[in-house]
């Protein structure tokens, strides 16, 4: 196997995969020698190079574990040291147009499959990975009409090893509901955060200091990776959009029964979040 962006969640598959000998070799590729070296001293690895090419060379499966943006380049450029019968994976958070490409630069007899791991921590880094990070996640497989059953069976089966739940479901859908479910919650994070850092230092300290447990689990996600986030708003840029639309018109309405001191509209907005929040958690069985 061969990972690309040995980080928090390539290093986590690997960890995972190694711990139940459900791997052979492992290569890791990144840009930063520092961090292959790291990777490598922990374990994670078994080999490390920082050409995209040769690190794919003899791969049976290949996961690319890099901001969004660079994938398609990436896969590009490892497409023909790829031998044949290669199945190559992402773990990318916006599939829409990029499976589409990826698709295209496969040579004859090789493979791609979209994928989305969906967990995480607010830490990235080889040395934030754990083997037991996808225990009881959920990971999105975005087939389409060209992907290979005996692929999307492989990359399913390599999830499902390491403890996740995986699901199938449209590339532009996915982008859709994760548009909602994660990119507007990250963005909301942020600028939460990032309105406090306009305040003046004194309060600022303040702030924080007597913050409640449930501000510093909101605000967690705002320490995630900066270059990540920036990509995935652009790559996701249409679905984004027409969310924070939604929620900026959510937003002014609830600014006006503020203003306006709507005793009763204020609480059929929270009443009807409440209801809402707990009817799909009681469908889904999501944790609360």
């Amino acid at each position: 196997m061969t990972i690309i962006g040995v980080g928090l969640i390539g290093g986590s598959l690997a960890r995972a995969l190694k711990e139940q000998n459900l791997v052979g070799e492992v290569v890791g590729v990144n840009r930063s020698r520092d961090s292959l070296t790291k990777a490598l001293e922990l374990g994670v690895i078994d080999h490390w190079t920082t050409s995209p090419a040769q690190g794919v060379r003899g791969a049976e499966f290949v996961l690319v574990a890099t901001p969004v943006l660079t994938i398609p380049r990436i896969v590009g450029d490892i497409a023909p040291a790829l031998q044949s019968g290669a199945v190559v994976t992402d773990a990318g958070s916006v599939k829409g147009g990029m499976v589409l490409a990826c698709e295209e630069l496969m040579p004859e007899g090789c493979h791609f499959v979209g994928g989305h791991p969906i967990a995480g921590t607010e830490h990235s880094g080889v040395e934030s990975s754990f083997a037991t990070l996808y225990h009881g996640s959920r990971t999105i497989l975005t087939p389409t009409q060209r992907t290979s059953p005996e692929a999307l069976d492989l990359v399913r089966q390599v999830w499902e090893a390491v403890g996740s739940r995986v699901e199938t479901m449209d590339a532009h859908h996915h982008d859709q509901v994760l548009a909602a479910t994660s990119h507007l919650p990250h963005l909301i994070a942020y600028n939460v955060v990032n309105t406090l850092s306009d305040l003046e230092e004194e309060l600022l300290a303040e702030v924080f200091r007597y913050a409640a447990g449930g501000f510093r689990d909101f605000t967690r996600i705002a320490s995630s990776d900066p270059a990540m986030w920036r990509d995935i708003c652009i790559a996701n840029q249409e679905a984004i959009l027409d969310t924070l639309a939604r929620f900026r018109a959510s937003l002014d309405m609830l600014t006006k029964r503020v203003r306006d001191a709507d005793r009763d509209g204020l609480y059929g907005v929270f009443a009807r979040s409440k209801r809402t929040r707990d009817r799909i958690v009681t469908r889904t069985g999501v944790e609360r």
